[in-house]
């Protein structure tokens, strides 16, 4: 106490100066109105400031978790959406209808490495085997599709990109449902190629590309791109067409990964086909 006695002394002019000058300026702006609506102005600027520099702050750090959040709910309503069942019988689909069954799940992953300029080119998730994750398994973007993993481990998993040499994925024209495999040049990331349709198909520029259900990584009519250029050879009765992608593959930060839980069964069939040729 005796202490807090000794600097009220010591600075008691200082003080009084101070406590003078609230005062005074308490009055001088009380008794004009411009130089109050000047304070007032002032003050709301520096608070509207504030407050916009708090919210921006706390928008960054919570933009993470609500892009979490939002994966979630985007896989769950993948999964209730028509193309992710399997229809029982030949009849109307009704809400929760039992003729029909689940088909497809989806596991939305973050990508944390990719290439875009190489021969084959990859993706790195930040998913693996213990969320269920298997090789083979095809991988879209919200845009559309992006490849098939190729390799997993516990807690990660690469994919394959559509920018790959040698793969092939099963495509189909939405407005007639004719059907080819996609494949790829190694030039042009935005474009890919489906080669030898016949003259007489009814395609044109612009038309939509979507999966077929062929190979069952990805759910039947998943957007792959649109038709960009039909190019003729000479002597043949087919075009060679250009697909442009509807995934843009250097910006691409988050994808869901497909499973097909009948896809194994799909398999066993087919492979007996081939034992018993």
């Amino acid at each position: 106490m005796r202490k807090l006695f000794k600097f009220l002394r010591k600075f008691r002019d200082f003080l009084i100066f101070f406590v003078l000058q609230i005062i005074v300026l308490g009055f001088f702006f009380n008794s004009r109105n411009y130089h109050k609506a000047q304070l007032f102005n002032t003050s709301s600027v520096f608070i509207s400031w504030f407050v916009e520099k708090k919210y921006n702050i706390t928008k960054h750090f919570d933009l993470e978790e609500t892009n979490q959040k939002l994966m979630l709910e985007n896989a769950y309503l993948l999964s209730k959406s028509p193309q992710s069942f399997y229809r029982l019988q030949d009849r109307i689909y009704y809400i929760q209808d039992t003729l029909y069954k689940q088909q497809y799940e989806y596991v939305p992953a973050e990508v944390l490495n990719s290439t875009t300029t190489k021969r084959d080119n990859y993706f790195t998730l930040n998913k693996g085997s213990l969320t269920g994750i298997r090789k083979g398994m095809g991988v879209m973007s919200k845009e559309g599709i992006v490849g098939f993993v190729f390799s997993v481990n516990d807690h990660f998993s690469t994919v394959k990109t559509v920018l790959s040499d040698n793969i092939n994925i099963p495509v189909k024209l939405k407005k007639n449902n004719e059907h080819w495999l996609l494949k790829w040049d190694g030039y042009d990331q935005q474009i890919a190629q489906v080669n030898g349709v016949n003259r007489d198909i009814d395609i044109a520029v612009g038309d939509t590309v979507v999966t077929r259900a062929g190979k069952g990584m990805f759910p039947s009519g998943i957007m792959v791109g649109v038709v960009d250029e039909l190019i003729s050879q000479d002597g043949k009765q087919t075009w060679d067409v250009n697909i442009r992608l509807a995934v843009d593959f250097s910006s691409v930060t988050y994808v869901y990964v497909i499973k097909n839980l009948f896809q194994n069964e799909q398999r066993e069939l087919e492979l007996r086909l081939f034992e018993n040729e």
